[in-house]
């Protein structure tokens, strides 16, 4: 009996572990189309798992990947504030990163990115607002926050899953 509840927790913490690896929802490929370029920004919201010297080594290192990703990928990074006034919709990628405090015996990680775009209503065109068009999740779990390599893994499927969505809305 107890090799069985063992097994049984084995099997369910791998099951969680990967679907937590694969859990990704994205919406709205369609504002995608037209794109020219975007601003790239990496939030980390460590939650005192991480000093802040982590912290910000973690940020750098992500958003290095990041960058390297887009430029692989042929999508222009607009890095100076009238770059991103200047182009329609100022658009705008943001990946945050949420990491709790361990709930057992892991460091649960969250991340949400998203394509925020400045838009005119219709019913009023003179209003102008900035709202998320396109999102995208996963959650992580199974290691710690303090492993880079696995939250790069995670982070860099996040950002193939955008750019997978971007070069489906802008073939070349």
């Amino acid at each position: 009996m107890k090799r069985i509840i063992t097994a049984l927790a084995c099997l369910l913490f791998i099951a969680t572990h990967a679907a937590g690896q694969s859990e990704s929802q994205a919406t709205n490929g369609e504002s995608l189309k037209g794109l020219k370029g975007l601003a790239l920004s990496i939030m980390l919201n460590s939650g005192g798992v991480l000093d802040e010297g982590q912290r910000l080594a973690a940020m750098k290192l992500l958003q290095g990947d990041a960058e390297a990703k887009f430029q692989k990928a042929g999508i222009p990074l607009l890095k100076f504030a009238q770059e991103i006034e200047r182009e329609p919709g100022s658009p705008q990628f943001l990946l945050t990163i949420t990491a709790d405090k361990p709930n057992g015996h892991n460091y649960p990680v969250a991340t949400i990115s998203r394509l925020v775009q400045d838009v005119r209503l219709s019913r009023d065109p003179s209003i102008r607002i900035s709202v998320t068009t396109w999102t995208s999740f996963s959650i992580g779990g199974g290691y710690e926050v303090t492993d880079t390599e696995k939250l790069r893994q995670q982070i860099g499927y996040e950002i193939d899953h955008f750019i997978q969505a971007y070069l489906e809305a802008n073939p070349k």
